[in-house]
């Protein structure tokens, strides 16, 4: 039985991923976590009050996009910028979990804040690998404004997690 989505992207966040596929000359694939993280606060289907972020392999590295509501806004009709810092650390750390199947935590993440992120304004969240050694990974990301303009910039360390 094919379940609908229960929380899918929307129509200006469809548009531009259409225009990404366009870019790339090919259609994006979504990275999905599985039943196993359905909670998560970025991306999980069944948590009511998460993001519900969608994930999009592109070429070295990943991106999703995000439509704040009121309910994401710290002043009046900008986005809280916890909340940013959140889309750049979860599109961080998803990526390396669904490319290698193993949970990357956050060691430390540097923040530079540029312009406003509006309440109802689609902004494309991306990121990619710096560098990789032993159980560490520096990554990068950006939150970008539709005309491509940067919102916010991150650098993060991030701690692949260790059995035993």
């Amino acid at each position: 039985m094919n379940q609908k989505e229960p929380y899918p992207l929307n129509v200006r966040e469809k548009e531009l991923l259409h225009e990404e596929e366009e870019k790339l000359g090919r259609p994006l694939t979504e990275l999905s976590g599985g039943p196993a993280y359905s909670m998560c606060f970025a991306c999980g289907k069944e948590n009511p009050l998460g993001l519900h972020l969608h994930f999009f392999s592109i070429p070295s590295g990943c991106l999703a996009f995000f439509t704040p509501s009121h309910e994401h806004q710290s002043y009046n009709d900008r986005m809280h910028g916890g909340l940013i810092m959140t889309l750049m650390d979860e599109v961080m750390g998803n990526y390396l979990f669904l490319n290698t199947g193993i949970p990357a935590y956050t060691g430390k993440m540097e923040t530079r804040f540029r312009t406003p992120v509006l309440i109802g304004e689609t902004v494309k969240v991306v990121c990619r690998e710096i560098r990789r050694k032993g159980p560490l990974s520096v990554m990068e990301a950006r939150v970008l404004h539709e005309d491509g303009t940067v919102a916010a910039e991150a650098t993060s360390h991030m701690m692949f997690e260790q059995k035993g």
